[in-house]
């Protein structure tokens, strides 16, 4: 009987303890083995199903991330992906390992954002200063940007915001164009930014004479008036204006037709303006910067006219003057007022706006690559004037005169008297009109008052045609 439960013993034993001794067989699955993202990003999870531990790494740590990264049995892994803005999809693959030799792996896939329907066209005007300039482009790309032209840089391609800048263009009288591809990581097309630089600082129009004030401040007890004649030169541009380089020029015809109805009649001049006096306003392309709607004051002396005058003005203070270094007759200067700079002259004196109001005023932008000496070389006015009176032919040499291409003119006024009013001394195309004050040649009553140009809206009227853009004898500005 002993024997026999010590056998049954012994059985049991090799059962029960053959079971103890097995081993666990350890598993790893994952529920997906893809996961896509847009390029807004966000969070994404997938199931590990393990019995065992695991672990989790990525070759794309850098804008994808995962919690918890490692643990032991079942779990939730939660993917976070962030914001993508390349045209070309990006991938990244997890790699989830347990005990060897158990692996496996989820890999994540994330578009970029959608190319817009129609690329975007952006045109940039220049001006002919070298600059910088910020367009904005779609947000949310990741692109490059391609100048077509070498005086084109790239400064930088922010999301949302292209910057570059232009070199100079001062080489002629030409305006020149190029354009910079903005173009997604795939070559797709997104915008196209199309760049016009001018050949000058100033557009026409933009610079305007606003103001003539020739006849000058009435005397108490006197026939004659001072000398206290002004230009009043305004930015009728939406954007800070440079006026260095600008010439102010007088012309070299006038629109007076003598009593006797004797006048020289000059040659026509359909593309360009004839003049005899030219000044120029100084400065190296930015130092006279003049903002929306601000003006400058040219005094043909800037004195104060009001110490011995009280009906007249302290020009003093004007922003430059018509200085005319003359030893036999000497000028007045302001050393506090900047001088401009007397390229050529008419008057053997001292020079000043026709007292009468028969010459016409222009201004111009000189391109770069002249001077005084160059310009008179190449623009002289040859031809002659001639007079048929009472039976009589005269013909005469147009001397120390000058033309002016009508593109390079910024603003230009007809001035005239009705009462011998003869002839536009610039042609309709720079001027249609003409203005002035008074209505009889040495009309008393323009004294004190000035030809100004209307403002509606607050911007000077320019409709090339000074009858209509001007109110004759108006209230000095410096008046008011």
């Amino acid at each position: 009987m002993k024997k026999t439960i010590m056998t049954i013993a012994a059985v049991a034993a090799l059962i029960f303890g053959s079971s103890c001794n097995r081993e666990v067989v350890p598993t790893l699955d994952v529920d997906s083995r893809t996961l896509s993202a847009t390029s807004e990003g966000g969070t994404f999870t997938f199931n590990v199903i393990s019995n065992s531990d695991w672990a989790i790494s990525s070759d794309q740590s850098g804008w994808v991330s995962f919690t918890p990264s490692s643990g032991t049995g079942d779990a939730v892994v939660t993917v976070t992906v962030g914001i993508f803005t390349e045209a070309i999809p990006r991938t990244a693959k997890f790699v989830i390992t347990g005990p060897a030799p158990l692996s496996t792996d989820v890999t994540l896939t994330q578009t970029g954002p959608a190319a817009p329907a129609e690329p975007g066209i952006t045109k940039v005007f220049a001006i002919a200063n070298a600059g910088e300039f910020e367009v904005e482009v779609p947000a949310g790309f990741t692109y490059t940007a391609s100048p077509k032209d070498s005086w084109v840089k790239v400064i930088s391609t922010e999301d949302g915001l292209l910057k570059f800048s232009v070199e100079s263009n001062f080489a002629g009288t030409e305006n020149r164009t190029t354009s910079i591809a903005a173009n997604l990581t795939d070559g797709t097309l997104l915008e196209t930014v199309e760049v016009e630089q001018s050949w000058r600082n100033v557009e026409p129009g933009e610079l305007l004479i606003e103001e003539v004030y020739f006849a000058g401040s009435h005397i108490e007890g006197s026939s004659s008036a001072d000398g206290d004649q002004y230009i009043r030169l305004t930015n009728n541009a939406d954007h800070t204006v440079y006026a260095d380089r600008i010439l102010f020029v007088m012309s070299e015809t006038s629109s007076q037709v003598a009593s006797t109805g004797a006048y020289y009649a000059y040659p026509d001049l359909p593309d360009h303006i004839g003049i005899n006096t030219m000044y120029m306003i100084p400065g190296d392309g930015d130092d006279v910067a003049l903002e929306p709607g601000k003006s400058l004051i040219l005094a043909i002396s800037a004195q104060n006219f009001k110490e011995g005058n009280a009906s007249s003005f302290d020009l003093s203070k004007a922003d430059f003057e018509f200085y005319d270094d003359n030893d036999i007759y000497p000028d007045t200067d302001n050393p506090d007022v900047a001088n401009l700079d007397c390229w050529f002259k008419s008057s053997f004196t001292i020079t000043q706006l026709h007292q009468r109001g028969y010459e016409s005023l222009a201004l111009a932008y000189l391109p770069a690559n002249y001077d005084a000496e160059s310009f008179m070389a190449e623009f002289p006015w040859n031809g002659k004037k001639v007079m048929d009176w009472n039976g009589f032919h005269f013909e005469r040499d147009i001397k120390d005169a000058y033309l002016i291409p009508n593109e390079w003119v910024i603003d230009g006024i007809n001035m005239g008297v009705e009462e011998f009013f003869g002839t536009l001394a610039f042609n309709a195309t720079i001027d249609a009109g003409y203005t002035g004050c008074g209505k009889l040649d040495n009309d008393p009553d323009r004294y004190g008052k000035s030809a100004r140009r209307i403002s509606k809206d607050g911007k000077l009227a320019d409709t090339n045609n000074s009858t209509n853009d001007f109110q004759r004898d108006a209230t000095p500005s410096l008046a008011e």
